[in-house]
C-alpha cells in the first residue's frame, strides 16, 4: 500500500500544491459517530484539510470480508461528511474523501459464488450482482459509492504476482482516481492561494 500512498503524495506534489508538514506517525482524524480514526493518508494544505484517503487490501478470504469493507467504506465516509457538518475537522471546505481498494489476483477472485441467500417475503437481492465475481462485486459496490457520492473518488485494484496491476474499469482506475486528486488540488489552490 505504501507505493499507492506515495503516488497519492506525488500527484498533490506535482499540481504545485505543497501540503503541510506531515509528522512521521499516523494522524487521527476526529470523528462525529465515534471519537475519531487513523486514515491512511491525511493530506493539509494551508491549515485546510485538502483531502484524506484509506487504502484497504484484501488477499484471501473474499467472501468473508467484502461485506465488512463495504459496511467499512460507508461508515467512514458517514462520519467524515458528518464530522465535517458538525465543524471538527477545522476546515470550513469540505474534505475530499477517496478510497483506495487493491484485491490480490487469486483464484477465489474471478469465482462467481453461487446465491445461497433467502430473504423475506416480498423482497428479493439485487440482481446486478447474481452474475458477477468476486472482484466484479468489489468494483461495482465501489462505483457505487462513487456514484452516489459517498466518497470523491474511489480506485479498485487487482493486484497480479509478477507487480503488476489491473482495473475492472478506466472509472476506478488509479488514474482517474490521481484525476479527481489533481482537481481537488487545484480548486483548493485556486481558493487558498
Amino acid at each position: 500500500m505504501s507505493s499507492f500512498e506515495h503516488l497519492i503524495r506525488k500527484v498533490v506534489e506535482d499540481t504545485g500544491v505543497v501540503v503541510d508538514s506531515q509528522p512521521s506517525r499516523k494522524l487521527t482524524l476526529p470523528g462525529y459517530y465515534r471519537e475519531g480514526k487513523d486514515w491512511d493518508v491525511i493530506l493539509q494544505y494551508k491549515g485546510h484539510l485538502l483531502g484524506i484517503v484509506e487504502a484497504k487490501s484484501q488477499g484471501n478470504s473474499l467472501a468473508k470480508n467484502f461485506n465488512n469493507r463495504v459496511e467499512e467504506a460507508i461508515g467512514q465516509a458517514a462520519d467524515a461528511w458528518k464530522a465535517h457538518e458538525r465543524g471538527l475537522l477545522a476546515s470550513g471546505m469540505r474534505p475530499w474523501v477517496g478510497y483506495l481498494m487493491i484485491i490480490d489476483d487469486i483464484p477465489e477472485t474471478s469465482v462467481v459464488p453461487r446465491q445461497k441467500k433467502t430473504t423475506p417475503n416480498g423482497m428479493q437481492l439485487d440482481d446486478t450482482f447474481a452474475e458477477m465475481t468476486r472482484a466484479q462485486r468489489y468494483a461495482e459496490a465501489f462505483a457505487r459509492l462513487d456514484q452516489e457520492r459517498m466518497l470523491d473518488a474511489t480506485c479498485v485494484a487487482i493486484s497480479h504476482d509478477d507487480g503488476t496491476y489491473t482495473f475492472p474499469s478506466n472509472w476506478l482506475s488509479f488514474n482517474g482516481f490521481a484525476a479527481q486528486l489533481w482537481g481537488r488540488c487545484r480548486h483548493m489552490q485556486a481558493v487558498l492561494g
